[in-house]
């Protein structure tokens, strides 16, 4: 039997780690493959990119993801950091390996990140080619 490809955005805040709770509590570990992706976001002002790709930021997204991971013991997971925009990259993510679904929190952030890039999730649901699954906070 073909295991479901489910991909799950991690921001690394609190709320985001709901996603992985829902999930366990409603897929059998057995039926499904993860990947968790985290997206080190690029910061355009001025005509100026400004990359977290600083070595304390690659270290801080493998955190996440290997913090992540403990909460999924016994399940098939694979962890996947890049530097990008979040919405563009989670939907490249996707579309590249084949995912059958993307379940990810909603997100309530304000302020300038939020403006610049707009809302991930918004992006996510309005392009993707799969389902999109978004846990309330």
């Amino acid at each position: 039997m073909k295991k479901t490809k489910i991909l799950v955005p991690l921001d690394g805040t609190e709320r985001s780690m709901h996603s992985l709770n829902w999930l366990k509590n409603f897929f059998n570990k057995d039926d499904i493959e993860i990947t968790l992706i985290h997206v080190r976001e690029l910061l355009l002002t001025n005509d100026i990119v400004f990359s977290n790709q600083f070595e304390y930021l690659a270290d801080e997204s493998e955190l996440i993801l290997d913090t992540a991971i403990k909460e999924l013991d016994g399940y098939i997971v694979k962890k996947f950091s890049i530097c990008g925009y979040a919405g563009t990259e989670i939907l490249k993510k996707t579309e590249e390996e084949n995912y059958d679904i993307i379940i990810m929190t909603k997100s309530s952030r304000k302020g300038l990140p939020r403006i610049v890039v707009g809302s991930v999730t918004s992006k996510v649901i309005k392009h993707a080619l799969i389902p999109v699954l978004i846990i309330p906070e």
